[in-house]
């Protein structure tokens, strides 16, 4: 994928996309955190936002601060093995930047020969089949919706997610469902750890409960939303972000640097100190993040690579 097609990447978006429209069911409470109050449903999503949101960037090594040309951004990713394209949910241009990574990728791989897949936040790992199956062909994007309860697991609009998912089925990509259940998050941010059925402790992953700097992120982003017991609601949080981890760690395995995995999650999964640094403890990868520049200054340590949009 060159430059001069980085430039206008969005015009072939509409290549792949599924005719029909809908409008997602409002998704549960995000994971760690208690059921919201009752708010005004989401507005519908034109079928082609992420298209509508192309545009052209420049990349900045958050480091130093260094800007680097679409071509050497997408450079840069191709050398790392797992690559977290942090999201605003319903930001349609951290949408379009997540497409621009995985679609180059896949673009290098023919080269380098690594086998890339894409990784999601949106679905627990028990809906892993009707994933696989959807890729096959097997599956239209409306079963898809029904058999992995969309809706239910995720809410958000499918439209944000159709060309991501529609490269990787016509490119043949594996595609990750990486979650942990909701029913156990939830579970521990209401009851804790110790409070977990047998069962329910089956399922966690192992956890590192120590990160001071993410906890105090964690602490500083929760001001303002006193729902909840803070340490709760913190141990929620990382058993999400120790899934993912724990689910991308397992698919790499072994196999690096044959594979590389573009995870798409939510900013606060993707900072340094979430997913990437929760896989680094689990394989030897090369974990980096990636976000859209917004009206938050990036910080060095919290994130490896922005992408400035014009």
């Amino acid at each position: 994928m060159r430059v001069a097609l980085v430039v206008c990447l969005g015009l072939a978006l509409g290549a792949c996309a599924h005719p029909g429209q809908r409008r997602a069911a409002e998704a549960p409470a995000p994971a760690g955190e208690p059921p919201p109050r009752a708010e005004p449903r989401r507005p519908p999503v034109a079928h082609d936002v992420v298209e509508n949101a192309a545009g052209t960037f420049v990349g900045q090594r958050v480091d130093g601060g260094e800007l680097l040309t679409p071509e050497s951004l997408l450079d840069e990713l191709s050398r790392a093995d797992l690559i977290c394209v942090g999201e605003e949910h319903g930001h349609a241009r951290s949408h379009f930047a997540q497409w621009v990574v995985l679609g180059a990728l896949a673009e290098r791989s023919a080269m380098n020969g690594r086998t890339v897949a894409l990784g999601l936040e949106m679905l627990p790992r028990a809906e892993q089949r009707p994933l696989d199956r959807y890729l096959g062909f097997e599956l239209d994007e409306d079963e898809l919706l029904r058999e992995a309860r969309w809706p239910q697991n995720w809410g958000w609009d499918f439209s944000f997610y159709r060309p991501q998912l529609e490269l990787a089925r016509h490119k043949g990509l594996p595609v990750l469902a990486l979650n942990a259940p909701r029913e156990l998050t939830r579970a521990v941010a209401h009851h804790g750890l110790d409070g977990l059925t047998r069962e329910q402790k089956k399922q966690l992953p192992e956890l590192d409960l120590s990160d001071g700097d993410h906890r105090a992120w964690f602490d500083g982003t929760m001001k303002g939303h006193p729902h909840g017991k803070p340490d709760l609601v913190y141990a929620a949080q990382v058993v999400w972000d120790e899934t993912m981890a724990e689910s991308a760690a397992r698919w790499l395995g072994g196999r690096l640097p044959g594979r590389q995995l573009v995870v798409m999650a939510g900013s606060g999964h993707c900072r340094g100190d979430a997913i990437p640094k929760r896989v680094r403890r689990r394989a030897p990868a090369r974990a980096v993040s990636v976000r859209v520049a917004g009206t938050e200054p990036a910080k060095a340590g919290e994130w490896d690579f922005v992408m400035v949009f014009e």
